[in-house]
């Protein structure tokens, strides 16, 4: 999970072209599809009802996230102790922390009781978050995320190629985690950036791109504290005209970026959950809910698939 930790901007869109809309997504119930489920957006988390050993609750789904993880804070206040396992490294987006492991939590979710193995121990602060579900969690099914309408469903992969019609160029790395997806920052410049709906900005980049692309030098800045679950470190926050994200442009983007001295080594050498052999990565950033809000977002995350279409609400929707 990354905090960017600035406020939410509104951005506008400018279609860049007809963008073809697929009958899969279009289509309120069909062979393979669950039927919706309602979550909800808080401070852009997205945010699934879920219990844990019987408490209600809500849970952040959190594709950037390489781990399922349990809020200590959330622990404390409802009494519940489970036993610990091992200790694992896990990467925030300033630096690394050990953590430790739950062997076992029961966890209902999509009306079913899991039982969830090796999950994190974090504290998120907040009591009234219960989980972080990341990717062992989103590996099982294709995920569409209706922002406009807050809602979610479940596709089996065998219902629809979603290789053949994804409309965004997306790479995955061999080691896993969540998928990549290339982002028009300029005329010139595309970027690979993790695609996060645990994030809560715009795009969040790397200070050496932003320079190359002229935007600290032509864009006023304000600095402040990023605060995140593992790490923190200070921050640039500006806006820039537009980017193109898949069929689409957009207007208006929030970007945050290291400030001078802190860097995003997590997104130069990215480190397996569990180990500490870095491995090359492409990342230059996350995407976050600023961006994505306005899109109905279809994932498969083991396979690294992406299709994206803007939404709306629908009449007599919440």
């Amino acid at each position: 999970m990354r905090l960017p930790g600035y406020p939410v901007r509104t951005p506008a869109f400018l279609l860049a072209a007809l963008l073809a809309l697929h009958c899969f997504a279009a289509q309120s119930a069909y062979a393979g599809a669950s039927e919706w489920v309602k979550m909800k957006v808080a401070d852009g988390f997205l945010m699934l009802e879920t219990e844990v050993s019987g408490v209600p609750g809500f849970s952040i789904i959190d594709t950037g996230a390489d781990f399922n993880a349990v809020n200590d804070a959330f622990l404390d206040a409802n009494n519940l102790t489970y036993d610990k396992g091992r200790f694992i490294e896990v990467s925030g987006v300033f630096a690394t922390q050990r953590r430790y492991t739950y062997g076992e939590i029961p966890v209902t979710v999509f009306g079913s009781r899991i039982n969830f193995h090796d999950v994190v121990g974090l504290n998120l602060r907040s009591p009234d978050i219960q989980m972080i579900l990341g990717a062992s969690f989103l590996e099982g099914y294709i995920f569409q995320f209706d922002y406009p309408n807050q809602r979610l469903r479940l596709i089996t992969r065998d219902s629809v190629d979603l290789k053949k019609i994804q409309n965004i160029k997306t790479s995955k790395h061999r080691w896993g985690g969540a998928p990549l997806v290339r982002v028009s920052l300029a005329d010139d410049t595309d970027a690979w950036l993790t695609m996060d709906t645990g994030s809560t900005g715009g795009l969040l980049i790397d200070r050496d791109l932003a320079n190359k692309l002229g935007w600290l030098e032509n864009h006023a800045s304000e600095e402040g504290e990023s605060s995140g679950a593992i790490s923190s470190g200070r921050m640039e926050y500006f806006t820039v005209p537009s980017i193109g994200f898949g069929p689409v442009k957009i207007a208006d983007v929030a970007v945050s970026v290291p400030a001078q001295g802190e860097s995003l080594e997590f997104f130069e050498k990215y480190t397996p959950l569990g180990t500490r052999i870095p491995v090359g990565g492409k990342s230059k950033g996350l995407l976050g809910y600023d961006i994505l809000q306005h899109f109905v977002v279809t994932i498969d995350y083991e396979k690294g698939y992406v299709h994206v279409y803007p939404g709306e609400k629908l009449a007599g929707e919440e």
